[in-house]
């Protein structure tokens, strides 16, 4: 009887034990949405923007995401809806696309902060002013910072195409412009 009962004891504070690890690692599934300011790369051009209209490049994104925890190192691939608007010679582009970025992370003070990067695969659904052969698919990458609270999460990213765009801005001046996507992006999460 006495085994029977060290052994129940042995495996429910094992089950319980591996619940907490669990809770506090922060693996498991969620939503997560935020706002993203894109840059044209002339970071003064761009601060005369934002100071005369600084809604003309902000953007949001909407999506979910999956964590998996191994120790410190985590794996967090998503899936988001972006809208991202930038001016470009006084005229705006509006930009509608599907991001997959796929991202490697370190959790650090136990997982209250975390560090990340990876590769961010693209899928444009519309843009406006694009020439008309351009690739719908792209590929960038990301890193960033993050902040966990509980199931709350918090985390600020840098974004940048590798392969430039042809803008057709035919209309706005004479000629064409290769653009590259860059953008902040500031998101909240919720893990359930």
């Amino acid at each position: 009887m006495k085994t029977v009962l060290k052994s129940s004891l042995l495996i429910l504070t094992f089950l319980v034990f591996s619940q907490m690890v669990n809770a506090q690692s922060g693996s498991g599934f969620g939503i997560k949405g935020g706002l993203n300011y894109n840059s044209n790369g002339k970071y003064f051009k761009d601060a005369e923007t934002i100071w005369g209209n600084p809604m003309n490049n902000l953007g949001y994104h909407l999506g979910v995401f999956g964590k998996f925890n191994a120790g410190p190192i985590f794996l967090r691939p998503e899936l988001n809806y972006t809208q991202l608007q930038s001016e470009i010679n006084n005229s705006i582009l509006k930009t509608q696309r599907l991001d997959a970025p796929v991202l490697v992370g370190i959790n650090l003070l136990g997982s209250l902060l975390n560090v990340f990067a990876g590769p961010s695969f693209h899928y444009h659904i519309e843009d406006q002013l694009m020439a008309n052969d351009y690739d719908k698919f792209n590929a960038g990458y990301q890193f960033g910072i993050g902040l966990n609270l509980g199931r709350a999460g918090l985390d600020l990213r840098y974004e940048r195409v590798l392969n430039g765009q042809t803008v057709d801005i035919d209309n706005v001046f004479t000629g064409q412009g290769d653009f590259r996507f860059q953008q902040l992006m500031l998101g909240l999460s919720f893990r359930f």
